[in-house]
């Protein structure tokens, strides 16, 4: 079957997350820049048409020679004038407004002899045109500027400004890019370094390791057969200490297969496959079966459960479970890699059995719902502290209720990193009568 692709390497979602950023903040500060150069500009071209009316108004004398932009309207005794191409309504609003001018305020002589000009309000076709007014002997002048010019210069400068911007925002997206990829290179490296070193490190360490152990076996047999032979309590004491270097030893090879696992995730290289996490979580329980009644404790197996909620950590007397308890064959696929899936599973169920009592029962449940597989590891031991899940995530780290002789580890942080590996989640719930209950959540595979 064709493998799956891993999830996006970290690395290179630092370095686009960095381009992201640097986009985003240009893209924050164009904005920020076209706005405040609107605002600039509608400020220095109010001043400006301003400027331009009142001295319009203020040299009129006629209607026939008007500045560019400029209509000229004359209201006098005998009739109303305009400059040729004024708009009517604007004619006409300038002519209402100069016809509402009280008599006296039309503006005050300046040192010419004339009268000085005065702002006027022509409102046509739904607009404020800008617009001045002079009265000159008996006859009253407006000069009204034609804001379509100005509305066109604006938007002109608006379409420029935005292609402008857009331009530097794609410029620095890529700037960004190429910025975040130099940054984030030595970080990479760094990373490829630690992966190989710790792959490197895992594979030269397991050789010497298994021959320790070997010989630890070997030891341990010869005393027993010894005491045996004699039927003595001689080598008791030091019986013991080899079974404790037995499983010093044991455990020190899980936690570089730990590590050899996480640098193999850490670096995507374990192909994908379609997994029967059902038929991993049923050996596994087989497998430690022994482990758990070394310590008082049950593992059992409740099958697999099609739809439906949480169990509420009691797994029991679902009338939906596909088979039996032990016998049950059915399937709850995903997509993944079978060894470090099993190795998560694993790590769940040694967790849960070392955190429950003699005589405690330890649950296994598989559920398909909703495009998802949750299988289900439920302990009636003393539950987990809503702090203390932070900690139990990271590496080498273990609650403060754990037992004395509880071997430090990956532990749960491997479990969290397969599982995010996997495009999952791992979910912890307290048990319904004490203890926790970890499910690990997984995209369910459409492939049969």
């Amino acid at each position: 079957m064709r493998p799956t692709a891993a999830p996006a390497d970290p690395v290179r979602r630092a370095a686009h997350s960095i381009a992201a950023r640097v986009g985003v903040t240009t893209a924050v500060v164009v904005l920020v820049a076209i706005i405040g150069a609107g605002f600039l500009f509608d400020r220095q071209q109010a001043a400006d048409i301003r400027r331009q009316v009142d001295a319009s108004a203020a040299t009129v004398d006629d209607v026939v020679d008007a500045p560019v932009g400029i209509w000229l309207v004359q209201v006098a005794p005998d009739g109303t004038r305009s400059t040729t191409g004024t708009p009517a309504p604007v004619a006409a609003a300038a002519e209402a407004a100069l016809r509402s001018v009280p008599s006296g305020t039309e503006g005050t002589p300046d040192g010419t002899g004339q009268n000085r000009s005065f702002p006027l309000v022509v409102v046509a076709d739904g607009r404020d045109w800008p617009a001045a007014g002079v009265k000159r002997d008996d006859r009253l002048f407006a000069a009204v500027y034609d804001v379509r010019l100005h509305a066109t210069q604006e938007r002109s400068l608006l379409v420029a400004m935005g292609v402008a911007g857009l331009l530097g925002v794609v410029l620095s997206a890529l700037t960004g890019l190429l910025a975040g990829r130099r940054a984030v290179r030595p970080l990479a490296e760094a990373l490829d370094l630690q992966r190989q070193f710790i792959a490197d490190a895992s594979h030269e360490l397991r050789t010497p390791l298994a021959v320790i152990s070997t010989r630890a076996q070997l030891l341990r047999r010869s005393i027993r057969a010894q005491r045996a032979a004699t039927d003595s309590g001689v080598g008791g004491a030091m019986g013991r200490e080899v079974d404790q270097l037995v499983d010093d030893t044991k455990a020190m090879g899980e936690v570089l297969s730990d590590l050899l696992l996480s640098a193999q995730l850490d670096a995507g290289e374990a192909p994908r496959d379609l997994v029967d996490v059902a038929g991993l979580a049923r050996d596994v329980v087989i497998s430690l079966r022994p482990y758990a009644a070394e310590s008082g404790v049950a593992l059992e197996w409740r099958g697999v459960v099609a739809g439906g909620g949480p169990s509420g950590g009691s797994g029991r007397g679902d009338a939906s479970r596909v088979g039996g308890v032990d016998g049950d064959r059915g399937e709850a696929l995903v997509e993944g890699v079978s060894t470090s899936l099993r190795r998560a599973i694993l790590a769940l169920v040694d967790n849960a059995v070392a955190h429950s009592g003699p005589g405690a029962a330890v649950e296994l449940a598989a559920r398909t719902d909703g495009g998802q597989v949750r299988l289900e590891v439920v302990d009636h031991g003393p539950g987990v502290a809503a702090d203390e899940l932070e900690a139990l995530t990271r590496r080498f780290a273990r609650a403060r209720r754990d037992t004395p002789d509880r071997r430090f580890g990956l532990g749960l942080a491997l479990v969290t990193q397969i599982v995010r590996h996997h495009g999952g989640s791992l979910e912890v719930t307290p048990t319904h009568g004490g203890g926790a209950t970890f499910t690990l959540a997984l995209p369910a595979s459409t492939r049969r």
